[in-house]
């Protein structure tokens, strides 16, 4: 038990402490936490603005309907959708693969107290970022249902245990996708495209359930929410304890959930050691191609190396590219499915805005998840030392990272434009004043980005997950476009007061053009400071 405590404080540290966050540059520190304690209100104001009231409503609509314990299924049930998305994204570097093994597999420590502070690592993470979505529906319930402290109490143990079946069965997806990925000579790319596959199925199969029909847009999920918890007793036994405060339901979550927690990590020992041990060997490959040599120019150069980058790291284009291939599957359906996706797209707001103005917002949302230029600097790491020394400009390095973001998401988001335009007959001048938006919000968050990651640069990390999730700069760069894009909102809402559409998107890109302008003048001002003064340690 002492070996476990110590282990899970390193851990611990390692995963969650502030200073890596923010790096070790010390002379920033007190403005690097006045900015992290704006984002941390920034993003609880945002969600409970948003997500809070839509679920406030929905509690309310539910009470009428004498039905307000269907939010405990949805509690349930997006605690474990969460659960799922983390588990299949991070439980082989957590548990079958993970980067340290070489240094601890020979320490006198038993492999399954490893094994338990990993998990139990993970399970904090799952908990804190489940936690945050999972509040807004507790306070709803309580509100309208009716606060007791013991049926609270009950919530609470029963929320403990809910990620715990989930993160047994996709532990077990995550280690598949990685054997599956590991057999083949691009296994990052082949790992990068399971792994979105499976993403995108669980989405469909959610929304195939919806009927798109009312005015929440939370309420069209009643009907998947009902058949799962017909099929998956745990759902059952959660809504019954928490609304009855029944002890024999309470007994059987509890049972259930944690007797199979318990069975998997003593079964998975083994496994753990055997794919970790698996990971230390090379597989070399005979390459009879010839050596090309390509002429490019710096920038471009630049950006083919991080596209590069991008590709082999896994966890960084998972991230990074979701909002991509979410938009590029939401333009591709609305071909096919065009009334269903233009019924979607009008009520995923619930604002009474005109269906242009509802594409945007959902080309607007899926561009800011692509916050390259935010962590692409950091990601040199150790190796940042390299581009110090190198005959190029610091402005020029920057320039190929903003042109590999760039090229990421605009193509894709001008695509999606005309596609969707298509499909909801929007017309011709409406969908190039449109592109002029995607432009103008990608240069924005592209400079915006830069400026994030000369601002909170963090070279000395150890695992690129610190970077691409733990890190201030990830953090700015997703939050601080969703500020420019509330930002749009409001600027788009008062305008259309008085003039029409097309004049509010061309003020608004107009807008967004002249903060880009100004944020790259400051972006080639505080390059050469960055690259001269920080040091690598």
């Amino acid at each position: 038990m002492t070996m476990y405590k110590k282990l899970l404080k390193v851990f611990f540290k390692e995963n969650f402490d502030l200073k890596k966050m923010l790096g070790k540059n010390k002379k920033m520190s007190v403005g690097k936490a006045i900015l992290i304690a704006f984002l941390l209100i920034y993003m609880i104001g945002a969600f409970v603005g948003t997500f809070g009231y839509i679920f406030f409503n929905l509690g309310d609509i539910f009470n009428q309907m004498g039905a307000i314990d269907l939010l405990l299924v949805y509690a349930f049930m997006y605690s474990t959708i969460l659960t799922m998305m983390f588990v299949i994204f991070r439980a082989n570097g957590y548990i079958f693969n993970y980067k340290d093994y070489e240094l601890l597999e020979p320490l006198p420590i038993k492999p399954r107290t490893v094994l338990a502070a990993k998990l139990t690592v993970m399970l904090i993470f799952i908990y804190l970022s489940t936690f945050v979505f999972l509040a807004p529906i507790m306070f709803s319930y309580f509100y309208h249902g009716g606060f007791n402290v013991f049926s609270f109490i009950i919530f609470l143990i029963g929320f403990i245990t809910i990620p715990l079946i989930p993160t047994i069965v996709f532990s077990f997806f995550s280690l598949l996708i990685s054997q599956i990925s590991s057999r083949f000579r691009k296994n990052n790319l082949i790992n990068i495209v399971l792994l979105f596959v499976l993403f995108l199925g669980i989405m469909y199969l959610s929304f195939s359930f919806n009927s798109l029909s009312s005015v929440n847009p939370f309420l069209n999920q009643q009907d998947f929410m009902d058949s799962i918890s017909k099929y998956y007793p745990p759902v059952k036994w959660f809504t019954e304890a928490v609304a009855t405060k029944s002890i024999l339901d309470l007994f059987l979550l509890l049972v259930f959930n944690i007797g199979l927690f318990a069975g998997f990590i003593y079964f998975i020992q083994g496994l753990v050691r055997k794919t970790n041990q698996r990971g230390l060997t090379k597989l070399t490959r005979k390459n009879n191609k010839k050596a090309v040599s390509k002429q490019r120019s710096i920038v471009t150069s630049i950006a083919v190396k991080e596209a590069k980058k991008f590709v082999n790291i896994p966890i960084y284009a998972l991230n990074v590219g979701m909002g991509v291939v979410m938009l590029f599957v939401l333009a591709i359906a609305s071909l096919f499915f065009k009334e269903d996706i233009g019924l979607f797209i009008s009520e995923i707001g619930g604002l009474g805005f005109e269906i242009e103005a509802m594409v945007l917002i959902v080309i607007g949302f899926c561009m800011s998840m692509v916050y390259s230029t935010a962590i692409s600097l950091s990601l040199e790491g150790k190796n940042f030392w390299i581009l110090k020394s190198l005959p190029i400009k610091p402005q020029t390095v920057m320039h190929g990272k903003m042109l590999f973001n760039i090229l990421l998401a605009l193509p894709v988001a001008l695509v999606a434009i005309v596609l969707l335009s298509y499909s909801m007959e929007i017309t011709l001048l409406k969908t190039v004043l449109m592109m002029l938006f995607a432009i103008s919000l990608s240069l924005l968050t592209t400079c915006f980005g830069s400026l994030i990651n000369l601002f909170v640069p963090k070279f000395d990390w150890r695992n690129p997950t610190q970077i691409v999730k733990q890190s201030a700069g990830a953090l700015l760069g997703m939050f601080g476009s969703w500020f420019f894009l509330i930002a749009n909102g409001f600027l788009y809402y008062f305008i259309t007061k008085s003039m029409s559409f097309e004049i509010a998107v061309l003020l608004v890109s107009t807008f967004n053009l002249l903060l880009a302008i100004s944020a790259f003048m400051l972006v080639n001002k505080m390059a050469e400071s960055l690259f001269i003064k920080f040091e690598v340690y």
